[in-house]
């Protein structure tokens, strides 16, 4: 049973953060990185840890890939000599695209099908 008013898009229930802090703080975690953003937040007085920012930032949703125009491909290794994988970049926005825990040739034939 709740004894407070609920006021909309002010508060949520059961949160601990109304939606404008999430979106500061959301902000903060997006600029900054591990301990550096949690001391900006608590140089502005909010109380929040690296882990609190840093699950807001994986919170936030994929942004759509449109068309690729250039297609970049790196291989790399998980573990030197044992485990590699690939992954595929936009060149244009510089963004990862999809990365595999495979070889690059048959995934970025079968990605650029696909698209």
């Amino acid at each position: 049973m709740t004894f407070a008013e609920e006021v909309a898009g002010l508060t949520t229930p059961h949160s601990r953060y109304t939606p404008m802090l999430i979106g500061v703080l959301t902000q903060i975690g997006l600029a900054l990185a591990g301990r550096a953003r949690a001391r900006l937040a608590a140089a502005v007085g909010i109380t929040a840890g690296k882990d609190t920012l840093l699950r807001l930032v994986r919170a936030l949703p994929e942004p759509e890939t449109g068309e690729v125009e250039v297609l970049g491909v790196d291989d790399f290794a998980f573990r030197k000599g044992r485990h590699y994988g690939t992954v595929l970049i936009d060149m244009a926005t510089h963004r990862p695209l999809h990365p595999t825990a495979t070889t690059c040739g048959p995934i970025s034939a079968k990605w650029s099908r696909r698209r």
